[in-house]
């Protein structure tokens, strides 16, 4: 049986983006910008007071993250406000989001649910502390994924990277708490809040915010 056919039978699920919250949402774009990088130019998020720009791969993209109005953010029950002052909260100011589908004690192992958008088929959940980074899981099938998934495409082809998203270094108290997935491999390492996107050869480094780093 081929690799790829033996892991459908282990995880339904696939990773399908990461993020990190950004407090100078402008210098970490002039950063990513000046090395080549390619932004979108996002969309606000209504209800949780924050708005993306995004990096897209074939695979899976990443998005910047930041506040923009602090008392809808303190309102919403993801409370992205105190993972976006996280230097002083503690709370982990990054994310990662899976695709596919999940069965209910999949989704019991991830925490106690906190939202649910069903626009997008997002589950998002927290599990442990808020120091470990934010969750988010579909329940929705892999056909209706797929048809959410096209839909983000046509909005974001035209900024697609070059290369593909390699590797994601979680740096932090705990490891995250995550299920079986496909994708690029989520590393865990100990120490301050921290993350780093691997692309390419890991030739060059860029340092995007106090917590962000891409590695190509």
């Amino acid at each position: 049986m081929r690799r790829g056919a033996l892991l459908s039978l282990v995880t339904v699920l696939e990773l399908d983006h990461v993020f990190c919250i950004v407090a100078d949402p402008g210098e970490a774009a002039r950063r990513l910008e000046g090395d080549g990088w390619v932004l979108d130019a996002g969309q606000a998020h209504r209800g949780q007071g924050t708005r993306n720009r995004r990096l897209l791969w074939s695979g899976q993209f990443f998005e910047l993250v930041w506040i923009t109005d602090v008392g809808e953010a303190r309102a919403n029950p993801l409370r992205l406000d105190r993972r976006a002052d996280w230097a002083t909260t503690g709370a982990s100011p990054f994310g990662l989001a899976f695709r596919g589908r999940i069965t209910p004690a999949r989704s019991r192992s991830f925490g106690s649910t906190t939202h649910s958008d069903r626009a997008s088929g997002f589950i998002a959940t927290t599990s442990g502390s808020r120091n470990d980074p934010w969750c988010s899981c579909s329940k929705s099938r892999g056909e209706e994924m797929g048809q959410r998934r096209r839909r983000a495409d046509g909005s974001m082809v035209a900024h697609r990277q070059p290369g593909e998203l390699r590797e994601v270094r979680v740096h932090g108290p705990s490891a995250p708490s995550l299920p079986p997935f496909a994708g690029p491999p989520i590393v865990y390492m100990p120490g301050p809040p921290a993350l780093e996107l691997v692309v390419g050869t890991q030739a060059r480094a860029r340092s995007v915010s106090d917590a962000l780093a891409i590695v190509w």
